[in-house]
């Protein structure tokens, strides 16, 4: 079959390359633009986690582009997972918006605290269906 003989993509398809687990995780956002006050930033809970990126809703809009720091307090982890994340959209949710994030840097050089989010999320979503 030809590229362009290819059927279109419904409408809301998913394209992610990355499961997705609905969980509500602590985090801290800390805007990157400018320099603030130590402490300066919110908190948040997630609505949703990948190896890729997460979601979360907030009092707090931020510009899609804008970079941020994330501390993710995450269960069954010694110690907060930090990242560096971009905005990726930010919709209105009654009062609230929820904020996506894409990861561009997760942990202290290495690729294990994104491997250890993955392996989280993969054993999750196992227990959940029944898998485990």
């Amino acid at each position: 079959m030809a590229d362009d003989d290819r059927a279109p993509e419904p409408a809301g398809a998913e394209r992610r390359g990355f499961p997705r687990l609905s969980a509500a995780c602590r985090i801290r956002v800390r805007p990157m633009a400018g320099v603030g006050p130590v402490g300066e930033g919110h908190e948040a809970l997630t609505v949703n986690i990948s190896g890729s990126g997460l979601c979360y809703r907030s009092l707090h809009a931020l510009e899609p582009g804008t970079f941020v720091a994330v501390e993710l307090t995450l269960p069954n982890f010694a110690s907060p997972v930090l990242a560096l994340a971009r905005a990726a959209y930010c919709a209105p949710q009654g009062p609230q918006f929820d904020v996506g994030l894409e990861f561009w840097w997760v942990g202290w050089g290495d690729d294990s605290a994104q491997r250890a989010i993955g392996d989280y999320i993969k054993s999750e979503l196992r227990i959940r269906s029944g898998e485990a």
